[in-house]
């Protein structure tokens, strides 16, 4: 059996969180109530043990990884989140997954709260910590302080947690090079083996965008924002975490297991409001609204909320690169033939030969990769393979 042939992952999703960031566009919800919180977490082990839907045919690999994300998960309560935990092995989503991820805000979670996720099953732990300077934190109306943070990677530690990772943000409002460099090294004398940095995006409707057009935030330019992409890509390295996706980089080993799914257009599961799952053909999506959601799976009417998408071999093919072109191991060319049965040389011949002479990609034995010119502005790459409306 081939990786494809069953889940490789298993997904759910949270969709709240204490106060909405400003540059948030996700699909999440502050100050929902507890009942309906509450309501939430049963309609989500109702939708996990539900066997109707013929996407869930395909086998599940018995160390599926399993990430719980958002939102914020650890909004939910210890108990809560033990109820899901608890279908999922029921339902055989949960066997012996080689990864168990859990997201949490600084903010949410204690010393107590913690040791009980581990005694749960989970195994990494994602901080979304963004800045470690205070006024940068405000600056996006993050809940918790650079302390905080600290004082919560410090009890993860104690907790057991052995595999912990970080989000880090730069293009900040207000921030400098100085200031991020002063991030970077906070995360690194933690003795952190994965951190992921992205660069801020301003999405349409946000608070944000709404401050930054009013002219009341301003935002570093594009040559304070490149310097510190450059600082990314030398401090970390540098410091022994290779860069292996184009916003992660980790200690050999450390890597995101349940990423790498995404990243290899592997088949993975998603429960819960807004979650996106992909079984290797289909595309299911759930509704956004959470109330949309809870009183489908109430009133037994789960289908009313799934949107199922039969994905053309084409677009399958096209996704599979583009996600493979993330990554700094790049495509096997030998396996998308063998895969999807057609000849990924001839059909992308002139992209690649563009791409190539762009220095942007490169092929090496049998691989396609970005160059670190191609990863740097890896948007141009990955829309040179998207034909959408092509035969």
């Amino acid at each position: 059996m081939k990786p494809y042939d069953a889940f490789q992952g298993v997904y759910v999703h949270t969709p709240f969180c204490v106060r909405k960031c400003l540059y948030c566009d996700f699909p999440s919800y502050a100050g929902c109530p507890a009942a309906l919180q509450e309501r939430y977490v049963e309609a989500l082990c109702r939708e996990i043990r539900n066997p109707a839907l013929s996407y869930w045919k395909k086998p599940v690999a018995p160390e599926a990884t399993v990430y719980f994300g958002g939102g914020t998960p650890t909004v939910l309560s210890a108990r809560q989140l033990g109820r899901v935990v608890a279908a999922l092995k029921e339902a055989g989503w949960w066997r012996h997954p080689a990864e168990a991820t859990i997201e949490a805000n600084p903010g949410t979670v204690d010393p107590a709260k913690l040791q009980a996720l581990r005694e749960l099953g989970f195994d990494r732990l994602s901080l979304g910590v963004q800045s470690f300077q205070d006024g940068e934190l405000q600056a996006i109306g993050r809940i918790h302080t650079a302390s905080q943070a600290v004082q919560a990677l410090q009890w993860a530690k104690e907790a057991g947690f052995r595999r912990l990772s970080v989000d880090l943000m730069y293009g900040l409002p207000g921030q400098t090079r100085d200031s991020f460099r002063q991030s970077l090294d906070q995360a690194l004398s933690l003795g952190l083996e994965h951190i992921s940095a992205y660069s801020l995006i301003v999405e349409e409707g946000t608070p944000l965008e709404r401050l930054v057009r009013e002219g009341r935030t301003t935002l570093p330019d594009d040559d304070a924002t490149g310097a510190m992409y450059d600082d990314v890509t030398h401090i970390l390295a540098a410091a022994g975490l290779a860069r292996y996706e184009v916003s992660n980089y980790a200690v050999p080993g450390q890597e995101s297991r349940h990423n790498e799914v995404y990243w290899h257009y592997l088949p993975y599961a998603a429960f819960g409001a807004a979650a996106c799952g992909f079984d290797g053909s289909l595309r299911k999506t759930n509704t956004a609204g959470v109330e949309g959601y809870v009183r489908a799976m109430e009133e037994g009417q789960a289908g009313t909320v799934w949107q199922i998408e039969e994905l053309p071999p084409a677009t399958r093919l096209e996704e599979a690169v583009f996600m493979g072109l993330r990554t700094t191991r790049g495509v096997s060319l030998a396996d998308l033939d063998e895969r999807f049965g057609t000849n990924v040389s001839s059909i992308y011949k002139k992209e690649m030969g563009d791409l190539t002479r762009k220095g942007m990609v490169e092929i090496r034995q049998g691989r396609m990769r970005l160059t670190p010119f191609g990863m740097r502005y890896g948007n141009e790459a990955f829309e040179a393979f998207i034909r959408t409306g092509e035969d």
